[in-house]
């Protein structure tokens, strides 16, 4: 979502703001916060980042006031 609207765009036009909409299976197209999840739990296959073989279990957790971290 990009000011306020539902689009498709390559995950190379992605930018700091826009809000990605991801199913089951999906590719994550770049390091994301989540702020919504509609399931139970969340997995994900780092393979091509860590070489781990399987899926990592993530952790659901809201962020505290002032604790946001900044990448660069």
């Amino acid at each position: 979502m990009r000011n306020r609207k539902w689009g498709e765009l390559d995950a190379k036009e992605l930018v700091p703001g826009d809000i990605v909409r991801l199913n089951a299976g999906d590719c994550v197209p770049a390091d994301i916060r989540i702020i919504a999840l509609e399931s139970v739990s969340l997995q994900v296959e780092e393979a091509p980042l860590t070489g781990e073989s399987v899926s990592v279990q993530k952790k659901i957790d809201a962020i505290k006031v002032g604790g946001e971290v900044l990448q660069d």
